[in-house]
């Protein structure tokens, strides 16, 4: 009996692996660098400022450390 590939498909899944390694591997640096342990300024903020149909946009993303058992994370 004969397989047959479907190419497809097969591409879908991998790049579906190689999403899964890019996020694992920036949740690790993340997780490091709000640690401090890459860190040397320790920086938990980043400012992106763009002009977009002649309008300014300010986004801000700030990233902290908390425990497993904080009251915001639910199981």
């Amino acid at each position: 009996m004969k397989e047959e590939r479907d190419l497809e498909l097969e591409n879908i899944i991998g790049n579906l692996m190689i999403a899964q390694y890019q996020v694992d591997k920036l949740r690790s640096k993340l997780s490091e660098m709000i640690g401090g342990y890459l860190s040397a300024s320790n920086k938990k903020t980043s400012t992106n400022i763009f002009k977009h149909n002649d309008k300014w946009y300010k986004i801000s993303i700030r990233a902290d450390e908390i425990s497993a058992d904080h009251p915001d994370i639910s199981s």
